[in-house]
């Protein structure tokens, strides 16, 4: 089950899952205080009474859309959560593209369900970050379930 939760409201374990995919996790508080914008909207993901997946997302009305975190729990991972926690995004709010920026780590996985690379740059510590883009015109179904 893939619930909207609210910031003021998060259920437990939610922080903790989502401090996962950031680079520096003792600033998830910080981050997560970014959702307090109307533009922006966090997910939790349940299996039984467990939060298996976090998502947050940047919608934007007059530009594409933007996947801003994704974070499976580690005992979870590689078994669709994560994709079908998107795809479950992009049906519910319509989406026709979707844009993430990502890095080496999981660069793959965002090819594997259907999105492509439109930019790549350089950080100036030296990381690769890339931008990739979901076209709902393009995607020939990867993202089914």
């Amino acid at each position: 089950m893939i619930r909207e939760v609210e910031i003021e409201n998060l259920p437990s374990r939610f922080a903790e899952i989502f401090s996962e995919c950031l680079r520096r996790p003792e600033q998830s508080d910080e981050v997560l205080k970014m959702y307090q914008a109307p533009e922006r909207r966090l997910f939790a993901m349940r299996q039984g009474e467990s939060i298996v997946a976090v998502a947050g997302l940047k919608l934007h009305e007059l530009e594409e859309s933007e996947l801003l975190h994704l974070a499976v729990r580690k005992d979870k991972r590689r078994r669709g959560f994560g994709r079908t926690l998107i795809k479950t995004i992009i049906d519910a709010f319509m989406i026709d593209t979707l844009a993430v920026w990502t890095d080496e780590d999981a660069v793959g996985f965002y090819e594997k369900i259907g999105f492509n690379i439109v930019n790549e740059i350089q950080t100036l510590n030296g990381l690769v970050r890339y931008k990739l883009r979901f076209s709902r015109a393009k995607s020939r179904g990867r993202l089914e379930t």
